[in-house]
């Protein structure tokens, strides 16, 4: 190597910060493995982090959408990749929540993997009923809900998302048992509510409150355990019904077993910077969550948390794995 080469190599090293030499080469690439399709929140946020990563990082970072499986096939990938810090995934809930809706995983969620950040959550819904109910608040819903445990119907906008353990959790603590209409999304259950065919349901905040603003359909309650910003004359939930469980949909990163500590506390240090950019936190408020931050020890435990909570609710619910 020439002197010239040398000196080249030694400013370089110089101006990068020191966190960067526990990850692959600079000139390598590190690739955030999604198990979405393009366009989602968890799309999203991986394409929101991934240039402030490469920025911070100096390396190249690009996003794979690998969906399908609820996950799986992605966090299966993930699980196998060398765990030198080239190959992260970008999971959601059904990274837990699938050891309770699912005989068999292809991962171990905790074993398998080493936790390196929440990138952020959606830990507010809101609970519509259609237009046409005469109870118009949500004390008296609740109130009849009790005198009559049958008598309310609620849409489901997808078997296995957080918002049908939601409704699970609920109907089990209050003793619901009517009839549930599970549909190929939110928007398709909200249509449903909304031309009074179904009594009730949890919705997303951005997705209702389209409806919400027309007088389609009449917002109860939130959830989340406080009131929301965007609806702050609703109750939360929690108000009337204590001690209720905090269900919310995440987003967090995770890299394979075995990484060492220094990679992670690179790749940790670089998001955290990637998740401060005020576009993507409004974006998340607006969707009523907000982004995430926490170390890695903090993730993991939250992870165990909500391994935890989801076996909870399914013997609330007796759902069992199929």
């Amino acid at each position: 190597m020439s002197l010239l080469s040398r000196r080249v190599l030694l400013a370089a090293a110089a101006l990068a910060p020191a966190s960067a030499f526990a990850l692959p080469p600079p000139g390598g690439t590190i690739t955030l493995v999604v198990g979405a399709a393009p366009g989602g929140t968890t799309d999203t946020l991986a394409r929101e982090i991934a240039p402030v990563m490469a920025e911070q990082l100096r390396r190249t970072v690009v996003v794979e959408n690998r969906s399908g499986a609820g996950g799986n096939i992605a966090a299966q990938a993930v699980a196998r990749a060398r765990p030198d810090g080239s190959t992260l995934l970008v999971a959601f809930t059904s990274h837990t929540l699938n050891t309770v809706l699912q005989k068999s995983l292809p991962y171990r969620p905790l074993e398998d993997f080493t936790p390196i950040t929440l990138l952020g959550r959606l830990s507010t819904s809101v609970l519509v009923v259609r237009p046409g109910l005469a109870e118009r608040d949500l004390a008296s819903f609740l109130a009849a809900a009790k005198a009559e445990p049958s008598r309310y119907s609620f849409a489901i906008g997808g078997l296995g998302s957080s918002l049908h353990m939601q409704t699970v959790l609920v109907r089990a603590r209050l003793g619901l048992s009517g009839p549930e209409a599970v549909f190929r999304g939110s928007a398709l259950a909200l249509a449903d509510v909304a031309g009074n065919r179904v009594d009730a349901m949890f919705a997303p905040l951005d997705v209702a409150r389209p409806l919400i603003d027309a007088g389609r359909v009449r917002p109860i309650a939130v959830t989340g355990g406080r009131r929301s910003a965007h609806f702050p004359s609703l109750p939360a939930l929690e108000e009337q019904v204590p001690d209720l469980p905090q269900v919310a949909a995440w987003f967090g990163l995770l890299g394979p077993a075995g990484m060492p500590e220094a990679t992670v506390a690179a790749l940790y240090d670089a998001v955290r910077v990637a998740l401060e950019n005020e576009r993507l936190r409004a974006r998340m408020a607006n969707a009523g969550g907000e982004t995430g931050g926490m170390d890695p020890a903090a993730f993991r435990a939250f992870l165990e948390r909500d391994l935890a909570l989801w076996a909870e609710i399914a013997r609330l619910g007796n759902i069992t794995p199929e």
